[in-house]
């Protein structure tokens, strides 16, 4: 199996699953986001291991082609500068959360589980 396949299926499940929880848990993302923000140490953690695994995709695979590959590699990126954005700037990433999309975790939801089946089911 290709690699950029399996990784977008992953990424597919991941989608949502993520989306469900969205949709289900939504009112407890809050109270999640202030606890994770509350501990530096695992926020830069996080942003470490998001910038090694998608360093690792992207020294590989950084596909622009025009395929359906190029979705991964768009994917690999922004995770790469979520996780740069968690070392660099944690505080503008948890009041932007917080704030800005506190009302719309099921849209969020709905879009994700929409998107996740989509990569899921690419050949």
């Amino acid at each position: 199996m290709d690699i950029t396949i399996l990784v977008t299926k992953i990424l597919g499940v991941y989608l949502v699953v993520s989306g469900l929880f969205l949709i289900v848990k939504g009112k407890t993302i809050p109270h999640l986001l202030k606890d994770f923000f509350n501990h530096p140490a695992i926020v830069y953690l996080t942003g470490i291991i998001l910038i090694f695994l998608s360093s690792m995709y992207l020294i590989q695979y950084n596909i622009w082609d025009g395929s359906w590959k190029v979705i991964a590699t768009i994917f690999a990126w922004i995770v790469m500068l979520k996780g740069l954005a968690y070392i660099f700037v944690p505080n503008m990433l948890n009041e932007m959360a917080i704030k800005k999309f506190k009302g719309a975790f099921s849209t969020y939801g709905v879009i994700a589980i929409i998107v996740g089946v989509y990569l899921f089911l690419l050949k």
